[in-house]
């Protein structure tokens, strides 16, 4: 597809759309009196036509976005017109400290959001985080302790590819492998071939965190891939560890449930459980604790050909829950050989990550 034109051009019609969108605003804020609030008239499919309406004149009048949102032929894209350095600092000591204190190698993938890939798309002028900064800023001030895994440049060479999802900053599966085939190595490990896994497509409809925030529809739909291993470790145990003891799992694909809930994301057991055990019929001696967020669903399942187990925290839900992580984690018996955070710039570059990953740090 060709790269959309640099900036809005203004058309005849500015004055017709500025009349729609009047009208439009007017009747949506008078019928959200008889509702009970403006996001459940989004959702009422009787109130789609003219939402898609109003979205299309703010657009006509040369908007380049929707609430916090940008909207581009190909995909939408977070807005965010800059990261707080103090933050971003907050994060790499909240880092050193747990590696120092871990005493075992501490890795650190640092993941673009789809943003910081694709940026380029938006016109010339329009306000956007520099995510290349944050990164080198970030990496720049880790410790010796913390192993860095350099991930933007490998998803920059896949862009042309299904790499993120069109409605969602997240990394669709197969943008995860493309980081997989060279995090494993510096774990230790060799990559298995793309040929080796078995992909199927659970959902072709799906709508994510994007087109939730703005409530636009007008862009294709995403596909939710799943990954297996055609020679894939036999699961001996999946467990959700909660503050009142341990719940197995029947999966790590919690596909029924995804589909129930109307949330395809949910179909990765990791993004609805804080703190997940996985244990594998691997014989190899190596454990894995994954600190993590929204970029994590889609690499365990890659991870887990290569560990006897792997212990995933959602830290963006342990933070939510106000989950004693370190506490569920220890409680395992597990003696842990190496820590891995996997996490998007957006997360690394929030304070409430840093008190998450502070909270896990022992109190000797």
């Amino acid at each position: 597809m060709d790269k959309p034109e640099k900036g809005r051009k203004k058309k005849h019609s500015d004055v017709s759309s500025a009349v729609i969108l009047a009208g439009i605003t007017g009747m949506l804020a008078f019928g959200s009196l008889f509702t009970a609030g403006g996001k459940q008239a989004a959702r009422n499919p009787l109130w789609r036509p003219l939402l898609r309406a109003r979205d299309n004149a703010v657009l006509e009048l040369g908007r380049d976005s929707l609430g916090n949102v940008y909207v581009t032929e190909e995909r939408l894209l977070p807005y965010r017109e800059q990261y707080d350095s103090a933050a971003v600092t907050d994060c790499a000591g909240a880092i050193n400290d747990f590696a120092a204190d871990a005493e075992i190698p501490v890795y650190l993938v640092a993941v673009p959001t789809s943003a910081g890939i694709y940026g380029d798309l938006l016109p010339e002028f329009a306000p956007l985080a520099n995510e290349h900064v944050l990164l080198r800023e970030l990496s720049s001030q880790l410790s010796e302790n913390v192993i860095w895994i350099e991930a933007e440049s490998w998803l920059s060479t896949e862009r042309e590819q299904y790499i993120y999802y069109r409605t969602d900053p997240c990394w669709t599966g197969y943008g995860a492998f493309c980081v997989y085939r060279t995090a494993i190595r510096k774990l230790g490990f060799n990559p298995l071939g793309y040929d080796h896994f078995i992909i199927s497509h659970f959902r072709g409809d799906y709508y994510g965190r994007l087109v939730q925030e703005s409530g636009y529809d007008s862009v294709q739909p995403d596909t939710v891939d799943l990954y297996r291993c055609d020679s894939e470790q036999p699961l001996k145990c999946v467990q959700a560890l909660r503050t009142d003891g341990a719940q197995p799992l029947k999966s790590f694909f919690l596909q029924q449930e995804a589909e129930k809930s109307g949330h395809p994301e949910r179909v990765y057991a990791s993004n609805t459980e804080p703190v997940l055990y996985l244990e594998t019929e691997n014989q190899n001696s190596r454990e894995l604790l994954l600190l993590t967020d929204s970029f994590g669903g889609s690499m365990i399942p890659l991870l887990l050909q290569h560990y006897h187990s792997v212990t995933a925290v959602n830290t963006e839900l342990a933070k939510q829950q106000k989950t004693d992580w370190r506490r569920l984690v220890d409680g395992t018996g597990v003696q842990y050989t190496q820590v891995l955070v996997l996490c998007g710039a957006d997360t690394l570059s929030n304070s409430a990550f840093s008190s998450v990953i502070r909270r896990g740090i022992s109190r000797k």
